[in-house]
């Protein structure tokens, strides 16, 4: 992570997490506090992206990547 054109926020854990934060950041050897919640970030985005393809792949509406038959211009014209 580059702090030149990092943002900076500011949380308040219990201590049970800020202790938990700690440990993860020593036990992975991680720089500093920021980067083991930047991974636990990355790690809900990651999540949160595996709950949309599932449910995406439980709605069955799935597109045909060789024709193109699903895929529809946002104006509602059929893609060529």
């Amino acid at each position: 992570m580059t702090y030149d054109t990092a943002q900076r926020v500011t949380v308040s854990l219990s201590p049970h997490l800020a202790r938990y934060l700690d440990q993860y950041q020593k036990t992975h050897r991680l720089s500093s506090r920021s980067e083991a919640v930047a991974q636990a970030i990355h790690a809900l985005r990651e999540k949160e992206l595996a709950e949309a393809y599932a449910d995406y792949a439980r709605s069955g509406e799935f597109v045909d990547l060789e024709n193109g038959d699903g895929l529809e211009e946002s104006d509602g014209s059929q893609w060529l």
